[in-house]
């Protein structure tokens, strides 16, 4: 049984101390992914020789020096619910802590027996760790995956199994593990990322903020992720990397590093293509770029660019709340006075258009949801009362339907209104996403399909590689020239 457990999550962060000793901080994702229920009993085993410490609801078989403590909990204020977690400090861990020094935590879990692995972060800057999954659908690889919304639209079309999303944030990273729960989590700075599932797609969707006009625009001068991303995907080895992003990322400095560090192992690519999800039969705007790149020709030539669709957009009023929901209603009046207020101190406010500010059951097209959508602001939309004197903010379930996200993906109970609208806000179209994975998804079974026909396998690779070929957005194929 302990030799079957399978590695769940990763997570990397610097050892702090407790009464001036290092602490072993086990947080409630980590306790509840290895199954640790409060106040059961653990046990810790302190190996000097490969510098790790164990940590495990089974006892160890025939192993002296062994250490027991307890699982802590604490009340998570938004769902009423104890939390497991694991607080404990002591000499014992001092010749393998460091106060500030960053370690990794893995765990494994198996049936009802749950370990914790907790050594000094292993890292070199050209090697990598990579294990096999035996996944029997396409395997894809999640980077800054978020809440794992775009992941989740992947799966959802039914050819698509995670094997292993990397995030920083650890609320989101909660939902990703809560939705994704066989698959690998890695949680920290993707630069600390020393062990990588293989997988046969890579979705990349690296922080736009650094790229967008409501961003700080520095261009990822400060904190460059591409060279992380590219040792990641090196390792991961996946026959297509699909990124998404703002449209000025793919004008960045920071894209063309990530480019030119491709070309050897993906000479082909299709974009950057920017699509608007309003083309696509969204009543939200979302303006974003997108790239494909592949190992092999035949897949770049077989690879077929998702077209807008004829569709008739829906009206708001099909995707909002039952009538009989109670909604909490604010005044018009007071907002308009609030904003002109603002207009009167001659700054950006009083060039604003509010034609989609506040729409009513009846339109067909809002402004683009933002990571910021509950704060009151003129580019955002809100829906309107019937007598138009009143305005509200959608609601969590009204942004599910219209961003199509699956019903099957939930938001745990711990994670605030507040931060489940920001998720939402900072993620993707499902219906974009939807078309580029059915797509990719199309790729690998013609490929089965002429390897069926001609006896060559899927897999094989070209034999030689040429000068790299791009196809931009109207469909013209062109040399990269470096």
């Amino acid at each position: 049984m302990k030799n079957q457990s399978k590695l769940l999550l990763q997570k990397v962060y610097s050892v702090s101390s407790k009464h001036e000793k290092p602490r072993l901080w086990l947080q409630h994702l980590v306790c509840e992914t290895a199954g640790f229920q409060p106040g059961a009993d653990l046990y810790v085993l302190v190996n000097e020789d490969d510098r790790s410490i164990c940590v495990q609801n089974k006892p160890f078989d025939s192993v002296e020096d062994v250490y027991e403590i307890s699982v802590a909990s604490r009340m998570n204020r938004t769902s009423g619910q104890p939390r497991p977690l694991v607080d404990t400090c002591g000499d014992r861990y001092s010749k393998i802590l460091c106060i500030q020094e960053k370690i990794e935590i893995s765990v494994y879990h198996h049936g009802d027996f749950g370990k914790v692995v907790v050594r000094p972060l292993r890292y070199k800057l050209f090697e990598m760790d990579s294990f096999e999954t035996n996944d029997e659908r396409i395997r894809l690889l999640s980077i800054c995956a978020g809440a794992g919304i775009g992941t989740a639209c992947f799966k959802d079309t039914a050819y698509y199994s995670p094997t292993m999303e990397i995030e920083l944030e650890e609320d989101s990273a909660s939902v990703l593990k809560h939705n994704f729960e066989h698959s690998y989590l890695f949680i920290g700075d993707l630069r600390d990322c020393h062990t990588v599932a293989k997988a046969d797609v890579a979705f990349v969707s690296m922080p736009c903020t650094e790229f967008s006009n409501i961003g700080d625009l520095d261009q990822g001068y400060f904190q460059n992720l591409v060279l992380g991303t590219y040792k990641i995907l090196k390792t991961a080895a996946p026959r297509v990397v699909f990124c998404e992003n703002v449209p000025g990322f793919y004008s960045s400095v920071t894209y063309q590093d990530l480019r030119e560090l491709l070309n050897n192992d993906y000479p082909y690519i299709v974009g950057p293509l920017q699509l608007q999800s309003h083309d696509f039969g969204s009543i939200a705007l979302r303006d974003r770029s997108y790239a494909v790149y592949f190992q092999d020709k035949a897949d770049f030539e077989l690879f077929r660019v998702p077209k807008p669709p004829i569709v008739r957009h829906k009206k708001l009023k099909e995707f909002m709340d039952p009538r009989s929901t109670v909604h909490e209603w604010k005044s018009l009046e007071n907002w308009h006075e609030s904003f002109a207020k603002k207009a009167e101190k001659d700054n950006s406010w009083q060039d604003r258009n509010l034609d989609k500010t506040f729409v009513d059951e009846n339109a067909t097209m809002l402004q683009c949801i933002p990571r910021r959508y509950r704060g009151h602001s003129a580019s955002n939309s809100y829906v309107l009362s019937a007598d138009r004197k009143q305005w509200r903010f959608l609601t969590v379930s009204e942004l599910r339907r219209i961003f199509s996200i699956p019903d099957w993906f939930e938001f745990p109970a711990h994670v605030p209104v507040t931060r489940i609208y920001e998720m939402i806000g900072q993620s993707v179209c499902g219906r974009v996403i939807r078309a580029f994975a059915n797509e990719i998804a199309s790729l690998f079974f013609k490929r089965f399909a002429m390897s069926s026909l001609t006896g060559r396998q899927l897999m094989k690779k070209e034999e030689e590689v040429g000068i790299p070929i791009s196809m931009d957005q109207t469909g013209q194929i062109g040399f990269i020239l470096s």
